[in-house]
This record gives structure tokens, sequence and C-alpha cells, in this order.
């Protein structure tokens, strides 16, 4: 990902996503389930700059990989929890979609080439 814009689109791509989330929840009247997705969005549009970072770095790129995602996981899930703990999934849910957005975005700049 070095040199890619995967990581600053994900991230704005993930910011964008989790406002809408979040109002679109709130019209719902469940603004603590907005919260808790746009929490996960949030976190996940912040995995992307933090592997690019990882990458960078070198070294042991899935091991690192790995621990960041289940430190990301467990963060989303505590915020979740502390939130309401019945919505905390869509913190998970959240960084799960962050994650797909992130593989679309690099999917379309590696067909691009």
């Amino acid at each position: 990902m070095s040199g890619s814009k995967v990581p600053r689109q994900t991230a704005a791509v993930c910011s964008v996503a989790a406002l809408v989330a979040f109002l679109a929840l709130v019209g719902y009247g469940q603004p603590r389930a907005g919260i808790s997705l746009a929490v996960g969005l949030a976190i996940g549009g912040v995995n992307g700059l933090l592997a690019a970072r990882t990458h960078e770095l070198g070294g042991a790129f899935r091991f690192l990989s790995l621990a960041r995602i289940g430190l990301l996981s467990v963060v989303a899930l505590a915020a979740g929890v502390l939130l309401q703990p019945s919505t905390a999934w869509l913190s998970l849910l959240g960084l799960a979609l962050s994650q797909f957005l992130m593989s679309a975005l690099a999917a379309r700049e590696v067909l691009r080439r």
C-alpha cells in the first residue's frame, strides 16, 4: 500500500459512511445504535492508515496485521459495550464494513492499472 491512495480514501469513505449511518439510525430513533455503527466504521477507517504505516515499517507484516485487527476489534467491541451492550455487535459490523470498503477501493486501484 506504500504510495497508495487507498488508506486515505478508506479513512475518508469510512468517515462519511459513519456520519450517514449515525444520521440514518438517529432518524429511526436509534441514536446509540448509530453511534455504535459509526464507531466501528471510524475505527476501521483508521485501520487503513495504520496498515499503510505498518507496511512502511517493514518487518512481520502478517503478524502485525493480525495483532492490529485483533486490537481494533477489541476496542470496537468495548466501545459498543460501553455505549449499549445490546448494540455492541454493530461496532464489529462497522469494522467489518470498513474492511470490505478498503478491499473494494484496493481492487478498484489495481484494476485501473
